[in-house]
Order: C-alpha cells, then structure tokens, then sequence
C-alpha cells in the first residue's frame, strides 16, 4: 500500500506529525512518503499512491492527474477556534483574494473519503460541521518515544526551579498570559526562579519585548528567538525542572507529548490529560496564585495519561486506509 502524506515543509508541530507518521508507517510495512506541497518536482512520484493524505493542502490539479483511483484523508491539524480566527484576521487585514483556512476545513469535511483528528474535543467541533452519515474519527497523537526519552544532561539551565516554554508563537497558544503573570510569580517562589522562552519571533519581538522590560518579565527570565533542533530541544527538556506550555482549552499539543516522554514534569492550562499540573485558564492574577503553589512544592502532581508512541498513531491510520480500500 502506497501512502502519500502532503505537507508544508515549515518545521511546524504539523510538519513533524506528518514526518514521524511517514517513519512509523513504513516500519509497518506500508510504502509511506512525505510530499511537500511547495515542491511540484515531487509530486509526479505520487500520482500512483493508493491513499493521499492531506495534512495542509491536497492541491486540486493534482486530484485530476492520478493515475489510479485514490482515497483521500484528511488530518485535522489546528485548532478549531484558531483556524476560525486567523481566517478572520487574513480577510480584515488582506482583503479579497486573502488565503482561508476556514473556508478549506469545511470542504475537506465534505468530499474527503476520511476526516482524522488526534483531540477529542476538535473531533466533537469537526463532527457539528459534517452532513449526516460522516465520521470524523480521532486517534491517538504519539511522538518516537525511542528518541524521545530521558537523556543525560548537558548542564541544568539557569533557575531554581527552571521553567521552559517554545510554543510555537500563534494566538492559541503564545506566551502573552504567561509574559503578563511572571513578575507577580518569580518573587514568591522559594530559591531563585527563571523563565526560558524560545522560539519567539522576531517580527513579534516589537511588541513583546516592550511589555517584558516594562513589567520585570525580562529580569527573571530568557527569552530567545532560537528554534531548537530535535537534539537541543531534548536537551531542554532534560535540563529544566518544568516544561510550561499554556494552550487555551487545555489542549494539549506535540509540544508538550516530546516533554512528558522525556520525564519533564509539565504544566498546562486545565484539560490536557498529560500533564502534570493543570492551571485555570481566566484572570493573570489567579493563575500566578495557581502557579506559585505547584512551583512552591505546595500541589500534588496529577495522575496524567502516558503518552502515546508514533507506532500506535501508525496503525490507527493503517485501520483507516484499509478501511477504504
């Protein structure tokens, strides 16, 4: 069975998922390829795949040149809410013609021959949007826990405790709550705390880096544009007390999977299931309270779900394809 897995190629959690689900998939067996979907030299390889599945785009014009008939699956990757916003955004601020991420989800829930998400709460969401009959189904997101695992470090970062964050920097899940509720934390934490943020942007440092000067964020932390490699961020994850990743809804994300499988006791708003310490999403303030406590050693940690291996994504996928064939 040939799988082709389209994708950018933007080192996004999307790109890896679809990286790892390649890797995993042929260790099964099945002939797996990741396409990029900027790259139309590589896409003349694929017209013969019995199963196309589109992590961010299925371009239409290649639909009408498949040498066999083929099954599309479609893989639910954002966030419902965030895709509803940035389509808004691109439409206020871009005008006609602007890209629509939204206006694509919903035709995907349609002709599709599959509809796939890794969170229960997005499959509900997904679900409201489809004619009857349709089945959005939800598998288990893993990571390759054979690379991601507790390694020796290669010296603790600064803080005691140290915290750690690198969300990628979207409205859903950016460190604007926690930029705003650090300084009201960091002095009421016993020893000598630090805050590591990577992977802000640069073209976001405008406005982010006035409002850290301003309220003292910048003094207890540090803070980085840099976009770890999988090697380094391991590292990271091995080398902090806390891995600090707050996405709104409590979702959970690869992010915060890579740090649970590395052992680093995580941090998230109320409702990822995987980590250890859930905070209240609402007012700054109630969360720098909430956050004192569990840094402080005061709050017990959760009895979180193990996270799952790439390996059990793969077949999950696998039942799907065989299911359309």
């Amino acid at each position: 069975m040939k799988i082709a897995h389209w994708s950018m190629h933007n080192r996004s959690g999307m790109h890896r998922v679809a990286e790892s689900l390649v890797k995993a998939e042929c260790a099964l067996g099945l002939q797996s390829v990741m396409v990029n979907i900027h790259e139309r030299t590589q896409f003349d390889d694929v017209l013969d795949a019995d199963v196309h599945v589109s992590h961010t785009h299925f371009p239409d014009d290649v639909r009408r040149r498949l040498t066999k008939p083929a099954k599309v699956v479609w893989v639910g990757h954002g966030t419902p809410e965030h895709v509803f916003q940035s389509s808004v955004e691109e439409g206020l601020n871009k005008g006609y013609g602007h890209g629509d991420g939204w206006m694509l989800v919903q035709h995907w829930l349609q002709p599709a021959d599959a509809c796939v998400t890794f969170w229960p709460r997005h499959q509900a969401i997904w679900q409201s949007l489809c004619d009857r009959g349709r089945t959005v189904h939800c598998v288990p997101l893993g990571v390759d826990k054979t690379f991601w695992t507790p390694t020796p470090s290669r010296g603790k970062f600064a803080g005691s405790p140290s915290l750690f964050t690198g969300e990628n920097c979207h409205f859903i899940k950016w460190p604007l709550d926690l930029f705003i509720l650090w300084p009201w934390v960091y002095p009421q934490v016993n020893g000598n705390p630090s805050l590591h943020c990577t992977y802000l942007p640069t073209d976001q440092h405008r406005w982010f880096f006035p409002l850290i000067n301003r309220n003292g964020t910048a003094y207890g932390s540090h803070i980085s544009p840099l976009a770890f490699e999988h090697v380094d961020l391991r590292n990271a994850f091995c080398s902090v007390d806390y891995f600090i990743g707050l996405v709104r809804y409590g979702d959970f994300n690869r992010l915060s999977l890579e740090a649970n499988a590395c052992g680093t006791k995580t941090i998230s708003y109320r409702g990822n299931p995987y980590a250890d310490f859930w905070l209240t999403e609402g007012d700054q303030r109630d969360i720098a309270q909430e956050l004192i406590g569990i840094l402080n050693g005061d709050v017990a940690p959760r009895q979180k779900l193990g996270v799952p291996d790439i390996e059990e994504t793969a077949k999950a996928m696998l039942g799907i394809y065989e299911g359309l064939l």
